[in-house]
C-alpha cells in the first residue's frame, strides 16, 4: 500500500468530514469519557476485519479493554512500567515486528500520566511513537481523556514534526 492511501473508518460520515483517514496517520480522540472512545473504535476494527488488516491493539491500562477479544485481532499486553524507555521500547519493538500497514488501536495514554507521574512523558510517548508508525504506513487510533493534561502535553499531540526542510512528516488526525 501507499503513504497517504485512504482507508475507511467504519463511520462513512467520518470519512466524509476528514477526507478519510490515510495511511500513516494517527488519529487522537479527546473523549470525556472511553465509552465516547468505544463509538469510534468498534466501526474502525469491524472495518478493519473486512479489509483484512493486520489489526493490533496495545493493552496497558487499567481501565476495561477498549477492543473486544478475537481471533482477527492481535493483543498485546504491555506492562506499564515507572519506566518510559522500557516502556516505549517494548511498543516499539512490536510496532517494528508488525511493520507496514498494522492498524493499531492503544489504550487510554491519559494512564500514562498516572504511572509517570507527568504528563509531558505522555507527550514525549506519542511524540517518538508516531514517526515511526508514519513510516510504517499504519493507522493508529489514540483516546486522551479530556481535561486530564496540561496544554504543554496536548500541544505535543497536536503539533506536527518537521524535518530539517521544514517539511511536515507526520499527518495527524484529531478529533
Amino acid at each position: 500500500m501507499a503513504a497517504f492511501e485512504r482507508v475507511l473508518s467504519g463511520i462513512p460520515e467520518m470519512d466524509k468530514a476528514l477526507d478519510n483517514i490515510r495511511l500513516g496517520d494517527n488519529v487522537v480522540f479527546r473523549v470525556s469519557d472511553l465509552a465516547e472512545f468505544k463509538l469510534f473504535v468498534d466501526p474502525y476494527v469491524e472495518q478493519a476485519k473486512k479489509d483484512g488488516r493486520n489489526i493490533i491493539y496495545f493493552r496497558f491500562a487499567s481501565h476495561e479493554p477498549l477492543v473486544e477479544d478475537c481471533p482477527e485481532v492481535k493483543t498485546y499486553s504491555v506492562p506499564l512500567t515507572h519506566r518510559f524507555e522500557t516502556f516505549t521500547v517494548d511498543i516499539h519493538n512490536v510496532i517494528e515486528k508488525e511493520g507496514k500497514d498494522a492498524f493499531y488501536v492503544f489504550d487510554c495514554l491519559s494512564e500514562l500520566q498516572i504511572r509517570w507521574a507527568t504528563d509531558l512523558m505522555m507527550g514525549n510517548f506519542f511524540r517518538v511513537t508516531c514517526p515511526f508508525l508514519f513510516i510504517l504506513d499504519t493507522v493508529a487510533f489514540f483516546p486522551i481523556i479530556r481535561g486530564k493534561h496540561s496544554f504543554h502535553a496536548i500541544n505535543k499531540v497536536r503539533t506536527n514534526e518537521r524535518d530539517a526542510n521544514g517539511q511536515i512528516t507526520i499527518r495527524k488526525t484529531h478529533v
